[in-house]
């Protein structure tokens, strides 16, 4: 089931999909969702800074072993700041590894819940599945809330 929230801040929807009490994706849209989801509005509170953020169970089903240690670095990554790549994959004992980090991070399939946002290449912003001015404006958005 796909559900979703608008972000009005950012212009886009953000969609979580489930499968029983799992969430198997979190990722964001242009097309308006079938229904609202309180799930997807409590992600976006978090990602507003108006709420903590949400105790949820994600499905870690075709998730490789790395992508799971990076993914629970990223997770720490608090709100306002970034990392590089390479501070990503030194942090999850894989130094040398930022190339393997960049590819973690463009197949992340809980967009906001690890923010793959935060994570930046030693030169800039680095890549972004939706795009670097989306990327940009939720870096910005978060900063400014710090």
């Amino acid at each position: 089931m796909t559900s979703g929230e608008h972000i009005e801040q950012l212009g886009i929807y953000l969609l979580v999909e489930r499968s029983g009490d799992e969430i198997v994706r979190i990722y964001f849209s242009a097309v308006k969702p079938d229904e609202p989801s309180d799930l997807a509005r409590s992600i976006v509170d978090y990602l507003l800074g108006h709420a903590p953020c949400p105790d949820v169970l994600l499905s870690f089903s075709g998730i490789t072993d790395f992508q799971k240690m990076v993914f629970a670095v990223v997770r720490k990554i608090q709100r306002g700041r970034t990392m590089t790549y390479g501070d990503v994959a030194l942090l999850a004992g894989k130094p040398g590894a930022a190339r393997a980090v960049g590819r973690a991070m463009a197949s992340n399939p809980f967009v906001i819940l690890v923010p793959c946002h935060r994570v930046v290449s030693r030169d800039g912003l680095g890549g972004f599945a939706w795009g670097l001015e989306l990327k940009e404006r939720l870096l910005a958005l978060e900063r400014d809330q710090t």
